[in-house]
């Protein structure tokens, strides 16, 4: 599909991915883009772009329909991102925000619906080069479960109305703008923050941002990749140990001290323990912890092959470009 000319609606506009791509979209790819933001003050830097505004909340249906009506593209970016939060609330956001995004979708006549899942889908099952042949599961964790159930939510339209879908599952996104992977990392590190899990040695699964945004622009115009769910990681994981030092060079810290996983993880629940008695939210708890344990690795042989899509930005590049982000925007001297 050629999308140039074309309108896309982007839900999660304002956010780190949506926010790349709606500028991408606007300003190289000769698409109207229209953002549904819950905050139109937040999003004033895209209305400068010429994006049209819509106010309004994947939670409310209306709302959503009437983002939707017109839209030759819809991308479905708005998400609970956050590990820590009310069953309820992201249920509300995750799948029955994702129902309503599809209703519209099918209602308003749709070419294509792009959604943005996670390889958090696939429940952590600490296996090297997981593939798309691995079918999701339910963990009895918010989020996780949240993104199995929105994708559920996806392909019943693909197969029951029709819909033509694509879903995404991005691994770790980091880059500039990045909240979790980039100025978390940096303040911490600033902060003195940042203890190794065994020694750093386990995998962070790299997604750099623009090579993110290239493949979900690729999934909108590739007719092969319509019911298809696609693995969009950069492929080899870094060392969490890596990772922090690469970071960590840019304000001259050389190494981080490391502590074992039981020692980590029990510290991880006396956060937890220590935030419920003081009512104070831990940026460390089991979850995260976890997340340094983590052995995972996903490939993305399918996307390559499908899309025509390759990571043109390796990490040394991607660090590269996000340090002079970070020194553009202050976090660095």
């Amino acid at each position: 599909m050629e999308i140039q000319g074309k309108t896309a609606l982007i839900t999660g506009a304002t956010g780190f991915i949506g926010g790349h791509l709606a500028r991408r979209l606007q300003t190289q790819e000769g698409v109207q883009v229209r953002a549904l933001v819950r905050s139109p003050q937040k999003a004033a830097p895209l209305a400068h772009l010429g994006v049209e505004i819509i106010p309004g909340d994947i939670t409310d249906p209306d709302a959503v329909r009437k983002a939707a009506r017109g839209a030759d593209i819809v991308y479905h970016a708005a998400a609970w991102a956050d590990e820590q939060g009310d069953w309820d609330a992201v249920w509300a956001v995750n799948v029955t925000g994702t129902q309503h995004v599809v209703n519209a979708a099918i209602a308003e006549g749709a070419a294509r619906l792009i959604h943005l899942s996670s390889c958090a889908v696939y429940g952590s099952l600490q296996q090297l080069n997981i593939d798309e042949s691995t079918p999701p599961r339910m963990t009895g964790r918010a989020y996780h479960d949240s993104k199995v159930a929105a994708e559920e939510v996806v392909f019943n339209a693909h197969r029951n109305e029709g819909l033509p879908v694509v879903v995404a599952r991005p691994s770790q996104v980091y880059g500039p703008g990045s909240p979790q992977f980039t100025i978390r990392v940096i303040e911490a590190i600033k902060a003195g923050k940042v203890i190794l899990v065994d020694g750093g040695q386990h995998n962070f699964k790299p997604i750099y941002i623009d090579n993110l945004i290239d493949a979900l622009v690729l999934c909108a115009t590739v007719e092969q990749a319509v019911g298809e769910a696609l693995n969009i990681t950069d492929g080899e994981p870094v060392p969490w140990k890596d990772f922090f030092e690469a970071y960590g060079r840019m304000v001259g810290v050389e190494s981080f001290p490391s502590a074992p996983y039981p020692a980590a993880y029990a510290y991880g629940l006396f956060k937890e323990m220590l935030s419920k008695i003081t009512g104070k939210r831990s940026s460390i708890n089991r979850e995260v912890v976890k997340t340094f344990h983590s052995h995972n690795s996903f490939s993305n042989a399918k996307a390559r092959r499908v899309l025509g899509w390759k990571p043109a930005v390796d990490f040394d590049e991607g660090m590269r470009r996000t340090e002079n982000w970070l020194r553009e925007q202050g976090y660095l001297p």
